[in-house]
């Protein structure tokens, strides 16, 4: 039995600026800058815009994911992201679209969140892949990735294997469809057993060969 007695008010103004403190501190040596965002107050609009600001300053990658379940949340604030995780649910809760198709959802979220690119997670239907590019010879601005593990156990920790993997894929020089994949393995990798537990290479490699 699990009781959870949580709040979802913002962080003092103090905090935050101890927290932004920090960050520009040690925001020159940063590559990757990744929101998992729970809505329970620590990542207030103004707050993440700010962490923002600095973020583009010095160029560094932006991922982002706000989880809408218990409590409810909006990916839109992460303005400009590089590439963001939403649900299918949680992409409709940002939008107010609760009718159209996920390629109509997926563009007006786009649109909406200016983010580069869309990772649309449909649970046992896969992931829909939204690119901002524009259709021409060999180029897909949409693409479909099926589920990979038709059998999970857990899926505990499969958006943040997701998001990690293929932000780690891209900035390793991967074409976001590569990363879509390889951040697709890793999530049927993570739902494969049970428990929230970190992935090694060699997991991954191994998937590969099958």
């Amino acid at each position: 039995l699990k009781i959870n007695h949580v709040t979802n008010h913002s962080i003092n103004k103090e905090l935050q600026k101890k927290i932004l403190s920090k960050f520009k501190k040690i925001s020159t040596k940063l590559d990757i800058l990744i929101f998992s965002d729970f809505n329970y107050g620590c990542l207030s609009k103004n707050f993440v815009s700010e962490i923002i600001k600095i973020a583009k300053k010095y160029n560094i990658f932006m991922a982002a994911d706000s989880q809408s379940s218990s409590q409810v949340g909006d990916i839109c604030k992460f303005q400009g992201m590089n590439i963001i995780t939403p649900t299918e649910h949680e992409a409709r809760i940002s939008t107010n679209n609760y009718e159209d198709g996920l390629v109509v959802l997926s563009s007006e979220l786009q649109k909406k969140s200016k983010a580069k690119n869309i990772f649309l997670k449909l649970g046992d239907e896969g992931l829909l892949i939204h690119n901002t590019k524009k259709k021409g010879k060999n180029v897909f601005v949409t693409d479909r990735i099926n589920a990979l593990n038709s059998a999970p156990l857990d899926v505990s920790g499969a958006g943040d294997s997701l998001l990690i993997a293929s932000v780690l894929a891209i900035r390793s020089g991967g074409s976001i469809w590569e990363a879509g994949l390889i951040g697709s393995i890793a999530a049927s990798i993570q739902v494969g057993r049970t428990g929230n537990v970190p992935l090694k290479l060699k997991q991954m490699i191994e998937f590969l060969d099958k």
